[in-house]
């Protein structure tokens, strides 16, 4: 038998890639000038960069930087032009796999996040599986704003 995948291609790629076109550049990259006083904080351009890009990624698409992962080179210049880095700097960054771990637990602070717990990873889980009655949808499934995802939202936040 086949192996059926929850998510079509394009469904993975909404949810998870690092969009390249101006239009969403803007939308879901412009650093505000609070995120420049943060990024400041750096002391070398490549640091910086590195966290700057962190801290897009974490916003959109909601996941860090994997190691030895290089965002797309649009992105990675409209931040860069943003903070007057040079793109190329970014090859240096987080040479020290301590750096880019620091990055992210400052970020998680800095945006309000925190690392999901076993309780919430129960609750995607079962709102998939609640949601997996409804519809064939994977994307539905996965979507954290799927309509029963923003009931029980609404509804423990109450």
């Amino acid at each position: 038998m086949a192996k059926r995948t929850l998510l079509k291609i394009q469904d993975r790629q909404a949810l998870f890639d690092i969009p390249t076109d101006e239009d969403s550049l803007i939308r879901h990259y412009y650093l505000s000038p609070a995120d420049r006083l943060e990024i400041e904080v750096r002391r070398r351009e490549h640091n910086r960069l590195g966290f700057a890009i962190q801290l897009c990624l974490m916003r959109h698409p909601g996941r860090a930087l994997m190691a030895n992962e290089t965002p797309p080179r649009a992105m990675l210049n409209y931040v860069a032009e943003q903070i007057g880095a040079d793109p190329a700097s970014f090859d240096l960054y987080a040479g020290r796999e301590e750096t880019r771990s620091n990055h992210v637990a400052h970020l998680l602070g800095y945006l309000g996040m925190r690392n999901a717990t076993a309780q919430d990873r129960r609750v995607a889980l079962v709102s998939a599986i609640e949601t997996a009655f409804t519809t064939d949808k994977g994307l539905w499934m996965t979507s954290p704003t799927s309509p029963r995802t923003r009931r029980k939202q609404a509804c423990s936040s109450s």
